[in-house]
C-alpha cells in the first residue's frame, strides 16, 4: 500500500536544490536512475512542475493518475502538476534524461505562442502521458533537452532568459510535431470526440483571449453550454476553462510589462479589464506583487 500522496515543490528534490544558479533551480535537466527513483519518486506525489522524462535504458513501472505504464528505452513520459504519479519499480540499470520546468518559471517566461504549443500537446497527453518513440524521434528530443541544458550554462549571455526560453520552445515544437505525426489521442472513444472541442476552444482562445474573459463566450461560440464545456476541458486537461483564459492573460501581461513601454493603465485597456484596479488585483493574485512593482523589479534585474 502506497503512502498518502503529497504535493511537492521541486526545490524539495536534492537533484534540483543542489543546482548552482537560480534559473537552474527553476528549469533543470538531469539524468535520474534507480537510486533517485527510489529516493524521490516511490511514493505518490503531485509535483509543482512540468516533468518530461526520456528513458535511456532499463525498464520501469510508473503509475500515473492510478493507471500503470511500463516504460523502457525510448519511452517518453510527460507529467504536469495535475498528474499524481509514482514508480512502483524500476530496474537497476534504469536511466532517464529529465527536463523539469517549475510552474514559477513557466509563469515568468511563457510567451502566448509557447502556451498554445504546451496546451496542444498537453490536451493529447493528459490522459495518455506515456508514449513509445521511434529511435530517430527519441534522439531528436534527447538532443533538444541537451541544448536546453547547455543554454543554462551561459549565464553571461545578455539575453540569457530569452535564450533558455527559445531552447524550450524548440523542444515544445518538436514534441508537438511528433504527437501530431503519430496522430496520438488521449484515450479511445469519448475522448477522441472531445478532443475536437478542445482544439476548437484553443483556437478561439488564441484569437480572443485579450477581449473575451468569460466561459460563456467560448461555450456559445462552440454551441455548448458553459457547464458542458467546463466539464470536458477539466476532464481531459485537468485544468478549468478559466485557468486557460487567465494563463493567457497573465502571460500577455508579463510580456507587455517586460517588453513594452505601455503604461499599466494602457495594458489594462489592451487586455480589456474593466479598469486598472481590476487588472492590478488580477496580476497581484498571480504574481504576488503589483504590475508596477513587477516592472520595477525587472528593470533592476536588467541593469
Amino acid at each position: 500500500m502506497k503512502d498518502k500522496f503529497r504535493i511537492k515543490n521541486i526545490l524539495e528534490l536534492p537533484l534540483v536544490s543542489s543546482q548552482t544558479t537560480d534559473i537552474r533551480k527553476k528549469v533543470t535537466c538531469v539524468i535520474i536512475g534507480h537510486e533517485e527513483i527510489s529516493s524521490y519518486f516511490s511514493s505518490p506525489v503531485y509535483l509543482d512542475a512540468l516533468l518530461i522524462g526520456l528513458v535511456l535504458s532499463g525498464t520501469g513501472d510508473v503509475c500515473v493518475n492510478y493507471k500503470s505504464y511500463c516504460v523502457s528505452a525510448d519511452s517518453l513520459f510527460i507529467l504536469s502538476s495535475s498528474h499524481l504519479f509514482y514508480f512502483n519499480s524500476c530496474s537497476t540499470d534504469f536511466r532517464c534524461r529529465c527536463l523539469l520546468v517549475s510552474k514559477e518559471f513557466m509563469e515568468e517566461m511563457d510567451s502566448t505562442d509557447m502556451i498554445c504549443q504546451r496546451i496542444k500537446y498537453g490536451v493529447r497527453m493528459y490522459n495518455m502521458p506515456v508514449l513509445s518513440l521511434d529511435k530517430e524521434d527519441a534522439v531528436l528530443l534527447s538532443e533538444r533537452i541537451y541544448t536546453v541544458d547547455q543554454s543554462l550554462d551561459k549565464e553571461g549571455h545578455f539575453y540569457y532568459k530569452e535564450m533558455v526560453l527559445n531552447r524550450l520552445f524548440a523542444f515544445y515544437l518538436d514534441l508537438s510535431d511528433i504527437i501530431e505525426r503519430k496522430g496520438l489521442s488521449s484515450e479511445k472513444g469519448n475522448v477522441n470526440r472531445y478532443e475536437g472541442i478542445i482544439h476548437s476552444f484553443i483556437e478561439l482562445l488564441a484569437t480572443h483571449y485579450r477581449e473575451e474573459h468569460s466561459v460563456g463566450f467560448y461555450a456559445s461560440a462552440l454551441n455548448l453550454s458553459p457547464h458542458y464545456l467546463t466539464r470536458i476541458v477539466k476532464r481531459i486537461t485537468g485544468q478549468s476553462v478559466c485557468d486557460f483564459i487567465f494563463d493567457m492573460l497573465y502571460s500577455e501581461a508579463l510580456t507587455l510589462l517586460t517588453h513594452s513601454e505601455l503604461s499599466v493603465q494602457e495594458i489594462a485597456g489592451r487586455l480589456h479589464f474593466s479598469d486598472q484596479s481590476a487588472f492590478g488585483k488580477f496580476f497581484k493574485r498571480n504574481a504576488g506583487m503589483s504590475p508596477a512593482d513587477y516592472r520595477k523589479r525587472n528593470v533592476r534585474m536588467h541593469q
